[in-house]
């Protein structure tokens, strides 16, 4: 597999936008409401807490994951 660097901050607005794009896509009308709003300044700031450990675990996470799609990629 290609060595891929996954920053800190890469992985951070990763989580984040996968926290935004369910919040857009359970949106019950077209303008984010205040609701909406407070959901995501609730995540981000989730986001913006983890940890240097918790930020190599996920990044750990991510690239396991992206070997099996490679691997079972090469297998088709």
């Amino acid at each position: 597999m290609t060595n891929i660097n996954l920053s800190d901050d890469l992985i951070k607005d990763f989580i984040y936008s996968m926290y935004r794009k369910e919040v857009l896509l359970n949106l019950k009308g077209v303008v984010l409401t205040d609701e909406d709003r407070k959901q995501l300044h609730e995540k981000r700031d989730f986001v913006n807490r983890l940890s240097e450990t918790e930020l190599a675990d996920i990044r750990c996470w991510v690239l396991d994951k992206l070997k099996v799609l490679e691997s079972q990629h090469k297998q088709d």
